[in-house]
């Protein structure tokens, strides 16, 4: 596979993320769409980093570690949400969520928030991506910690606006892979 074709499929991939991010609330089994959504921004998030790791420095490395760490335990909880709390009894898993495991969750949220703002905010700084871009995907990211509090339309709008800057982050990606690396 050609560095190009490696650094598409990632874009494609990334893409994948956001437009499933877009349209998750509306199919049913929703939590397994949205564990598809956060699959694919593991593996595509990876590659928007890989491109301009140089010119993000350490300060894009250190946000893509902590958003790469809170989207994988995202991505466990998911799990955990489509394929086991279903078979808890109400109570139990209740009770899972007022103990560790809700801080736990938490947790996983507040790393990828953070992570994800340190890694915007260096990649305004290398300049690769269009800034607009990149500040839809951020401003989308925001309210996350606060999704249980919030009503769900803000949400939704939240999830549309940074679906819209993973879109075209990625879309610029693509075209830049079908220059020389």
């Amino acid at each position: 596979m050609t560095d190009t074709a490696l650094f598409r499929a990632g874009a494609l991939i990334f893409g994948l993320s956001g437009a499933v991010n877009l349209v998750a609330d509306l199919l049913p089994g929703r939590v397994w769409w949205n564990l598809a959504g956060v699959a694919a921004g593991l593996l595509g998030l990876a590659t928007v980093w890989l491109w301009q790791r140089r010119q993000a420095g350490w300060a894009g490395a250190a946000g893509y570690g902590l958003a790469m760490l809170g989207l994988t335990g995202i991505a466990g909880f998911l799990f955990a949400d489509a394929a086991i709390l279903p078979y808890l009894a109400p109570d139990v898993a209740a009770a899972l969520f007022d103990g560790p495991t809700g801080l736990a969750i938490f947790a996983a949220v507040i790393l990828y928030t953070l992570g994800l703002l340190v890694f915007v905010g260096a990649s305004l700084a290398a300049g690769v991506y269009p800034r607009p871009a990149l500040a839809l995907w951020a401003l989308g990211v925001l309210p996350t910690p606060f999704a249980l509090a919030l009503p769900p339309p803000v949400m939704t709008g939240a999830e549309i606006v940074t679906s819209i800057g993973i879109l075209w982050v990625c879309m610029v990606l693509w075209r830049l892979a079908g220059r020389a690396v």
